[in-house]
This record gives structure tokens, sequence and C-alpha cells, in this order.
């Protein structure tokens, strides 16, 4: 074994406060960072890429243990695992995107993120428990709790709005669903 090497890094560190925060338990984060930060656009640009750090830990909890479990693969060569891994991470970040504009826009159509025979196969997966019917569009927040339902999603462990991990699931229904409904309108 090789002697430890050694590296300096000059680090950066921004200071930044929640200021129309709660009065209890405003953010405050201390960021070190790599980055330049000489101008107010540069500390803004650090602040705005930490904000993302929440939404890939979604992602990698869908994607490792929440709707796609990756890791419980039983293929062996590289070029296997390499697929499978890459088909769930679209599912995963499919999943976080969806739950994320659920909160944030969810009067977007449903049709902005989804196709119409996922939309039909949703709805009818729900056996007649939804206002809507096949050919319905319904607005995205409606459509992705729909789908977060057919994922497990009860609303009372968390009391919240659907996260990833039972919209992914669910995703995961409805996929197969709406592939018979196409393939049955070939027909």
């Amino acid at each position: 074994m090789g002697a430890k090497r050694r590296e300096t890094v000059k680090l950066n560190a921004v200071l930044a406060t929640e200021v129309r925060g709660p009065k209890t338990g405003s953010l405050r984060w201390m960021l070190l960072t790599t980055s330049p930060i000489e101008t107010l656009e540069q500390v803004i640009d650090v602040v705005d890429g930490y904000t993302y750090r929440w939404r890939i830990e979604e992602f990698h909890r869908a994607w490792k243990s929440g709707g796609c479990n990756v890791e419980d693969t039983q293929l062996r060569s590289r070029e296997a695992i390499q697929k499978w891994a890459t088909m769930h991470a679209a599912v995963a970040a499919r999943a976080v995107r969806l739950a994320q504009l659920a909160r944030t826009r969810p009067n977007l159509p449903a049709t902005e993120e989804f196709t119409q025979p996922e939309i039909d196969a949703a709805i009818l997966l729900k056996k007649g428990r939804t206002k809507y019917r096949r050919g319905s569009q319904p607005p995205l927040g409606d459509m992705v709790r729909i789908v977060a339902d057919l994922g497990g999603y009860t609303g009372k462990s968390s009391g919240g709005p659907p996260g990833p991990t039972v919209v992914a699931r669910g995703l995961e229904r409805v996929a197969v669903a709406a592939e018979i409904l196409e393939l049955l309108a070939r027909k």
C-alpha cells in the first residue's frame, strides 16, 4: 500500500437563512463549496443547487428501496444489470417528478405527463372507486393520487401527499394495464 495522499482544497462558505420561514425552526444552511461565490448570482446558484439534494435523495430512495427495488436483481452480467438499473432509474425519476408536480402544479392536465391509455388503465384499476371514467382527462393531482392509491397509498402513515415510493408502485401496475389496453385497441 502506498502512502496516503493529502490534497488541499479551497472551500467557500455560504450561510443561507430562511427569511420568511416559521418563527421557530427556520432553515439555516452552512454550505461548503468549491464553486466561486464572488457575485450574488453565484451564491444563489450554490443555494439553488443544494435545494435539489432532497429530490436526489427521493430518487435514490424510490430507485433502491421504494417502488423499484433495483438492488433485488438476480442478474449476473454487467450489461444486464446496467439495463435493469437504467430502466428502474427511469421509473424512479418519473415517480419523483410526478409526486413533485402533483404538489406544485396539481391542476395541470394529466395528459401532460400520462398517455390516455395510462389514464384509462388507472381508472379501470380503481374499479369504479373514482369519479372518472375511461376517456376522462383528470387534473394531474387527481391522476397522481389515483396512481398512488394503486401503489398502496392510504394517507394514514404520513398524513401528507403521496410520495415517489407509492407512485412508483402504482406506475408498475398502470404500465401493465395500459399495455393491455393498447394491445386490445389494435385488434
